[in-house]
């Protein structure tokens, strides 16, 4: 706005000094200054709106998603697969009804939608923002797949093999992670059940082939990831 009262400056040197001119460089300087409180306004109502908003710290999450999915064992370790399998289904869901957007949406698609607008607290809705990283504030999905909790998920179950109902939430969760289809994804988990059936008499040499067991979960989990950003385009 400085550029407008600069040139009603001028035009009030080169002008008569009568009272018009005196008015209209009067009004010039309450139009800049309410402008100036206008943008200050403004920027702080973004500020606020993005404090309310309470974003998680993608940071923090993907410390405790890696931490849970070494150290879960048994019944927390099934619930733990419910819970992100449930969750990871949800975004799903929400992106492929984002995707139908201005088409004819499927029922299962429209009733996602709806159940987002009331309940906004939903974890599939919750998003994770580090300030001090910028960009775009991301879901859990986002988050899930930059983390390595998939294959920490992988080596928890080669050191203690998975039962039938982990064995199946772990390939829904492939299906939703990776890419490479349900043949790569069943041959995987059979990796997996092998070697936990393997070192499960030799307990002390697993513990001592952990960062083996680990480099082999990332070899074949890793590289299957779906992009994270690639997944927030789908």
């Amino acid at each position: 706005m400085s550029w407008l009262r600069s040139a009603v400056n001028k035009a009030v040197e080169v002008g008569n000094k009568n009272n018009i001119t005196r008015t209209v460089k009067n009004y010039a300087d309450t139009v800049v200054q309410q402008a100036g409180q206008a943008v200050a306004e403004g920027a702080k109502i973004l500020q606020d709106r993005i404090s309310a908003r309470n974003y998680r710290s993608v940071a923090q999450t993907i410390k405790r998603l890696e931490d849970a999915a070494i150290s879960y064992r048994g019944a927390e370790r099934v619930q733990l697969l419910r819970r992100w399998v449930v969750v990871l289904q949800e975004i799903q869901k929400l992106s492929e009804a984002s995707l139908a957007e201005g088409k004819e949406r499927t029922l299962e698609q429209h009733l996602a939608v709806e159940e987002a607008k009331e309940n906004p607290r939903r974890p599939s809705l919750v998003l994770y923002y580090d300030s001090d990283v910028g960009g775009e504030p991301l879901n859990f999905r986002d988050v899930f797949l930059q983390s390595q909790a998939l294959e920490g998920i992988a080596l928890s179950m080669i050191i203690h093999a998975p039962n039938e109902e982990e064995v199946s939430l772990l390939l829904e969760m492939f299906g939703l992670c990776l890419t490479g289809g349900k043949e790569v994804h069943n041959a995987i988990v059979s990796s997996l059940q092998d070697l936990a059936t393997a070192f499960s008499s030799y307990e002390d040499e697993v513990l001592v082939k952990r960062e083996e067991l680990l480099q082999f979960a990332q070899g074949a989990i890793t590289g299957l990831k779906i992009n994270f950003d690639v997944a927030r385009s789908v």
